[in-house]
């Protein structure tokens, strides 16, 4: 039971509240239409906010190390302030206050956030590294699902109909549709609805009082330096590896409606709604699943080597246009696994002492990540004519991305031999 209240509960409680960040496509076409902006621009704030999520989880990672219940009250109140930003930034019609509030505060409140209960989840349940390290990651998945139902609202039925019941989200609740200046007050709402279970985890987040592996499997006298770690052979390979799987995700997984719907494809409205529905299971699934696996494995690192087999064979197969909806599904299994299995992975190479601070900097590559990813996939398409009739983009990115996993493969192949010779 102390496991639970120490450790699952603030640990769910922190990652479903900043999974929110995955939701801000759900409110940027109002926000664009109310100051006037165009929704590209606006949408801008999400890359911002991901890239300092990977930029928070790096340089924060030494005060979720020294305390943890500081590194969950700071994130909390970066993350809170954000929104009220955001909301003055929409009142003021300032797309900079809202690059400030959504794309600064917010993205890196939520990746100090994202690494506090990871490490505490493993301290708790050393026995189950990859499992515990996933659920608060899972969780943060569902944030988004849970943004969006506070959000929009969600219905039974209709008139007449023997569930016509009806959740009221602050979409309904202040009335946007008719007075779209409301927007800003659903950010406010947001930081209050937020507030109370963020606060309350930063209250019961707690380590168990164990003695852990330090860092370099224990040899004494090894302190720990960014420095040193960047020229680490090991962790530069695994960088890579979170660069080039989010990277080719990123690439896929905002594009794949569009993909789906183009000429060389073919799908239709209900089946590309209902693919894209099952995807997020498939994502937080993913994350389970590997997880799992990998704690049986007797080299957990070859979790690495089996996401990216499976990632390049499902996109050779998509080069058959058919295929590209299984394709969505598998690949967002695999992205979701990546950040999964990774803490585990690092921790049973570097151990546990210093372990939010090494995530914290590989995660950095989800920053870099997040503005180069979906850029790449746009850029070419567009250079190989588009998806349109006669054009060849469709053939170009499911290329890329064959490349991309192909190249990760080779790069967690000379990751294990590292990791192999280390231990020798």
């Amino acid at each position: 039971m102390k496991r639970f209240i120490r450790a699952v509960l603030p640990a769910f409680l922190l990652a479903v509240s900043v999974g929110q960040i995955y939701a801000f496509t759900n409110f940027s076409d109002e926000i664009a239409k109310y100051i006037g902006e165009s929704q590209k621009d606006v949408q801008f704030a999400f890359s911002l906010g991901i890239f300092f999520l990977g930029m928070g989880a790096a340089f924060f990672g030494k005060i979720v190390e020294k305390n943890i219940r500081l590194s969950t009250i700071v994130g909390t109140t970066l993350f809170i302030s954000g929104l009220c930003v955001t909301a003055i930034g929409i009142t003021s019609k300032s797309l900079a206050l809202i690059y400030l509030g959504y794309g600064f505060l917010v993205g890196t409140g939520t990746g100090v956030i994202y690494i506090s209960p990871v490490k505490t989840m493993m301290l708790w349940f050393p026995e189950h590294k990859a499992i515990a390290a996933a659920l608060p990651i899972i969780s943060f998945g569902l944030g988004s699902t849970l943004s969006t139902i506070v959000y929009r609202g969600f219905g039974f039925g209709g008139p007449g109909s023997l569930f016509s019941m009806r959740f009221l989200g602050f979409y309904d609740y202040f009335g946007i549709p008719s007075n779209p200046q409301a927007i800003s007050s659903v950010f406010y709402a947001f930081a209050v609805f937020y507030l109370v279970p963020m606060a309350a985890a930063a209250c019961l987040l707690k380590k168990p009082k164990i003695q852990v592996q330090s860092f370099g499997h224990g040899i004494p006298g090894l302190e720990f330096k960014y420095l040193t770690l960047s020229r680490d052979s090991y962790f530069l390979r695994a960088w890579l590896f979170m660069f080039l799987n989010i990277s080719a995700g990123l690439c896929l997984i905002p594009l794949a409606k569009q993909m789906m719907k183009s000429p060389a494809v073919g799908y239709g409205e209900g089946l590309v709604t209902a693919i894209v529905a099952l995807s997020g299971l498939m994502n937080g699934g993913g994350r389970f699943l590997f997880a799992w696996w990998s704690d049986r494995l007797a080299r957990r690192v070859n979790i690495l080597l089996i996401i990216l087999a499976i990632s390049a064979g499902v996109m050779t197969l998509s080069f058959w246009p058919a295929l590209i909806g299984l394709a969505l599904l598998v690949i967002n299994a695999c992205y979701g696994a990546g950040f999964s299995v990774i803490p585990a992975i690092l921790a049973d190479n570097y151990g546990m002492t210093n372990i939010s601070k090494i995530h914290g900097a590989v995660l950095s590559a989800w920053g870099f990540a997040g503005l180069a990813g979906n850029q790449a996939a746009m850029a070419v398409s567009k250079a190989f004519g588009g998806y349109g009739e006669g054009g060849h983009g469709y053939a170009a990115v499911v290329g890329l991305l064959v490349i991309a996993y192909s190249a990760n493969f080779v790069n967690v192949v000379t990751l294990r031999r590292s990791m192999a010779k280390r231990k020798e």
